[in-house]
């Protein structure tokens, strides 16, 4: 598998991901199928046995997730937790940046922004 990228493109593009999340319906194929959870709790379960991936970040930390079905996004949602939120908020997104993610092994990807590489 090859380097996932989101370009951040706008101004809505930053409060979006750092207000509410991530969107990830353009890179999904980039991610098992199987870490694709139930939309929430009163769901029914998936067909198959949801197996969460693992993001390490570029600020020193990692976290566990799966991809919540019909949104299309990682859980945990909370910006208080170790999460997509969290780092966007924590890693100073910019019209302009992308976010990328890269396999680092079997279920782990690297999570990481470059700065000014939207158009690239």
């Amino acid at each position: 598998m090859s380097v996932a990228r989101i370009p951040v493109r706008s101004a809505e593009d930053v409060w979006t991901f750092t207000q509410r999340n991530v969107p990830l319906w353009d890179i999904l194929e980039s991610f098992p199928s199987d870490c694709i959870g139930p939309r929430g709790p009163a769901d029914a379960p998936r067909p198959y046995e949801v197996k969460p991936v693992t993001l390490v970040t570029d600020l020193g930390w990692e976290f566990e997730t799966d991809i919540q079905y019909g949104s299309w996004v990682f859980r945990p949602r909370s910006p208080k937790q170790p999460g997509m939120m969290r780092w966007c908020r924590e890693r100073g997104l910019e019209p302009g940046d992308a976010i990328e993610f890269e396999p680092a092994g079997e279920r782990r990807f690297t999570l990481r922004l470059v700065k000014g590489a939207a158009s690239s």
